[in-house]
């Protein structure tokens, strides 16, 4: 347990106080920016792999990249 008066986040997430956590560490930010960018980055991505596929791609020789390298 913390020595100070505030919770730490895992203390909050074992003992179930997560509401005074968030009381004790208020967020300041911009809910619609937010909320916009991410629409953003998710259409930009679901647009690349449209694109991106083989049947997409002419010059495609259908080789395939390894996962994970």
């Amino acid at each position: 347990m913390s020595r100070g008066k505030y919770l730490s986040l895992e203390e909050a997430r074992k003992s179930g106080k997560l509401d005074r956590f968030a009381k004790e560490h208020p967020s300041e930010g911009d809910r619609k920016r937010f909320d916009s960018l991410l629409d953003e980055m998710s259409k930009t991505i679901e647009e690349a792999e449209e694109t991106s596929s083989p049947e997409n791609d002419e010059s495609s020789n259908e080789t395939q990249t390894r996962q994970g390298t």
